[in-house]
Order: structure tokens, then C-alpha cells, then sequence
């Protein structure tokens, strides 16, 4: 039992599971939005398992992709070692998974996320596929055009209108444009944290020549200001529909996860001027218990990676009590 608690374990590790809230977050918003509406509340749960497969098999699938080119360039020459950022194929290199292993779990977690594409289909024809394929395909290309740079491009369609479009549909039957208005602002939260993350591994994204949004920027201080910027403007999105009357006023509860984004920008201002030093964990920085489980080299890296993960989910949060209130009234 021990054995089967460890692999399972380990399978989480690998599939990088710590990220799903942010899949979960983007869901969640358009599924209170439809049912409320009146909404088919079972299509909007078999859709989160197949946006999870899809996630989970792209964490997972990217990782493999990284590895096999790392490998054909050590193997001509071209690279002395694998130098992975930290936790990057971390089962692989302690031998608890192979690069098969990581290519089948990827196959059978497209292949679930396929047939739940399948399913609503079937259901609701194939207007479904306007959504459907272009987010098959940035997904299955992720590990390529992430590297050219457009990571927070493929993760602000996915996490912005795809989800909110395709969640809504398949749970009302018909497109609705209106939720386009609250996707904006998760969408830029989730490209912040994807930003944060490549703002994180700067040092080893420029040793490696990777193309990163953050390296486009030509530095660490333009990729901060950048990063200050696109959080900025999820604020300001849900400000600017209130002022115009596209949104209740009840959505600038949102602002109450500002002390969370103000605590991010202030922990990556010290991580940009002194990387090393220390963070102290503080209640506006959000759930930190995965910090437990992570190795004590790792655990300042995690902890900047965490609360900008955090300060989705709590502005997520807050944006669904918001639609629970404005649809109840």
C-alpha cells in the first residue's frame, strides 16, 4: 500500500498537480455564470475533467518534449548537461518514471480530454470544434511555441475565452459573448502566472538562449514592470465595466485580493534586486502548505511561485461571490 500511496505521489509530482488551480479558477467563474442562468450543471463538471486531463497532459507532454531535445543536444554535443530548472522532469532523473512512462501518461491524458470533446460533440454538433481543435492544438504545440516566446500568448487564450466560452456553451447550449467581460481579467492573471514563473527562471532561460516574453523584454527589471503592468490591468478591466455599467458594482469585491497582489509585487521587486534572499511567509501571500512536501533549496522559489497562483485563486474566488450575488439579485 505504501508502494502505491509513493507511485501515485511521485505521478502527482510529475504531472505538476500544484498547477490545476489555475484551470480549476478559469472554470469556475463560467460554470456559476451558466448555472445560474439555468444551466446543465452535470456537463459543466464532465467539462472540468476534461480541461483538467488537457492541462495535465500539456504539463506533462512539455516536459517530455524539453527533455528529448535537452537529450539529442548532449548527445551531439551541443550541451554538457541537462541543467533543468528546479523540479523539470524531476522523476525522470530519480529514476522513478522513464521518458516512455512520460509520453504514455501525456497519450492517455489527451486521450480521456479527447473523448470528453467527443461526448458534447456528439451532443451539440460540431459548432464545439471552433474551440475544441484551436485549443487541441496550441496545447499539443505548447512545448514549441513556448519556447519562441508565446507561452503567455497560448495561455491567455486557453485560460481567458476558450474556457469561458466552451464551459458556458456546453452547459446553456449557445455562445454567450457578455462573459468574455470576466474572462479578461482571470485571463491576465493566469498569464501573470506563467510570466512570474518565467521571471523566476530568467538566469536560466538566458543561459540556455530560451525565448521567453520575459527575455523579449531584455531584462529583469522590464519583465517586473511588464509582470506590475498585466496585474494591473485585471484590476482595471473589472474598474472600467463597472464605471460603463457592463458590470455590477458587486465586482469590485475583487479588490479586496489587492494586499495579495501588492505582497507579490513587492516579494518580486526583492527577487529581481536580490534573488537569494529569503522571503518570510506572511497571511497575505496566501496557502503555502505545498511548502511542506518541497526540499529546502526549493522552497524560495516555490513560495514566489505560489503566491501569484494564490492571488488567482483568491481574485477568482472573490469574482464568483460576485456572480452569485448579481445573479441571485
Amino acid at each position: 500500500m505504501h508502494s502505491v500511496i509513493k507511485k501515485i505521489s511521485d505521478l502527482m509530482l510529475a504531472l505538476r498537480t500544484y498547477s490545476l488551480p489555475i484551470s480549476v479558477m478559469s472554470w469556475f467563474v463560467p460554470f456559476l455564470y451558466a448555472a445560474l442562468d439555468g444551466g446543465n450543471i452535470l456537463y459543466g463538471i464532465i467539462a472540468l475533467t476534461g480541461i483538467i486531463f488537457l492541462h495535465l497532459g500539456t504539463n506533462i507532454f512539455d516536459d517530455a518534449i524539453d527533455y528529448v531535445i535537452a537529450k539529442r543536444k548532449i548527445d551531439k554535443g551541443e550541451k554538457d548537461s541537462f541543467n533543468f530548472q528546479k523540479g523539470k522532469c524531476i522523476c525522470i532523473f530519480n529514476s522513478t518514471f522513464t521518458i516512455k512512462h512520460y509520453f504514455i501518461f501525456s497519450f492517455i491524458l489527451f486521450a480521456f480530454a479527447a473523448l470528453t470533446g467527443i461526448f458534447f460533440i456528439s451532443i451539440y454538433g460540431f459548432k464545439l470544434l471552433y474551440i475544441i481543435l484551436p485549443a487541441a492544438f496550441l496545447c499539443m504545440l505548447y512545448p514549441i511555441l513556448g519556447s519562441l516566446g508565446f507561452g503567455e500568448f497560448i495561455v491567455a487564450v486557453i485560460f481567458s475565452p476558450f474556457i469561458y466560452l466552451g464551459v458556458f456553451f456546453v452547459m446553456k447550449g449557445y455562445f454567450s459573448f457578455d462573459i468574455l467581460l470576466l474572462s479578461f481579467s482571470t485571463g491576465l492573471l493566469s498569464v501573470a502566472v506563467l510570466h512570474n514563473h518565467m521571471l523566476l527562471d530568467y538566469n536560466y532561460d538566458a543561459k540556455n538562449r530560451k525565448i521567453t516574453l520575459c527575455r523579449i523584454c531584455k531584462s529583469k527589471k522590464n519583465a517586473y514592470y511588464l509582470l506590475c503592468t498585466i496585474i494591473m490591468c485585471a484590476y482595471l478591466n473589472i474598474l472600467f465595466c463597472c464605471i460603463y455599467n457592463k458590470l455590477n458594482y458587486i465586482y469590485l469585491i475583487t479588490f479586496l485580493s489587492l494586499p495579495m497582489a501588492y505582497t507579490l509585487i513587492r516579494v518580486m521587486f526583492i527577487h529581481i534586486n536580490e534573488e537569494d534572499r529569503l522571503i518570510k511567509p506572511n497571511l497575505f501571500m496566501g496557502s503555502l502548505k505545498e511548502l511542506k512536501n518541497v526540499d529546502y533549496n526549493q522552497k524560495n522559489f516555490m513560495l514566489k511561485f505560489l503566491i501569484v497562483r494564490n492571488l488567482l485563486s483568491a481574485f477568482t474566488i472573490l469574482l464568483c461571490i460576485a456572480v452569485v450575488i448579481d445573479g441571485v439579485n
